[in-house]
């Protein structure tokens, strides 16, 4: 099957519309879980003291001892830590429910419904670069802007041939990025 012919299957294959991107986990749902499990201690707090005041359980109820010990409180000035608490956190929350949620997946160029995850992408780039004579370990990081490679050398490497290697191995989602190669002494590594 020819490459444009496999294209119109895999388009095919998922819908109509576009694809939509993987992101990240969202950080309103941390933050949602806490706030249930806070929720789910209190109304256990709140089931004992109906447990009390119809006899089932005995002792005294803890909600109306701290509502009325609540109610005899008197304005002091170390209160005003308290409203202020409450809008930082409002604020936080509201950050986590708005926030972007960052991508976690590089699309694979040409190809709509195709993702892989920068560490796979890493993983190409060091399997290229193990390939080039003289590399006896590679370990590459996909950031944003750039493609780190760093080698170490078993004997003298030809730089700009490791980082065209990385190139061409990961041409197909990072094209653009440049790839910067770092050579590592082998007796350096071994002191360590």
């Amino acid at each position: 099957m020819t490459e444009p012919a496999l294209r119109d299957v895999v388009a095919q294959d998922i819908a109509d519309t576009p694809v939509r991107e993987p992101v990240a986990f969202p950080g309103a749902a941390i933050a949602g879980g806490v706030l249930g499990v806070a929720l789910l201690v209190l109304s256990g707090l709140l089931v004992r003291d109906v447990l009390v005041v119809t006899g089932l359980v005995g002792g005294d109820t803890w909600t109306h001892h701290l509502v009325v010990e609540l109610s005899a409180q008197t304005w002091s000035g170390w209160m005003w830590s308290i409203p202020i608490l409450c809008a930082l956190v409002g604020l936080g929350l509201l950050w986590l429910a708005i926030k972007p949620r960052r991508r976690t997946h590089l699309s694979v160029d040409g190809y709509q419904v195709a993702w892989t995850r920068p560490v796979d992408v890493a993983r190409s780039a060091s399997a290229a670069a193990l390939k080039v004579p003289n590399v006896r370990r590679a370990v590459t990081s996909v950031g944003r802007k750039r493609i780190r490679v760093t080698v170490t050398a078993a004997g003298p490497v030809d730089r700009e041939r490791i980082a065209r290697a990385a190139a061409d191995a990961v041409a197909r989602v990072c094209a653009g990025r440049p790839v910067v190669v770092k050579v590592r002494d082998p007796r350096r590594e071994n002191r360590g």
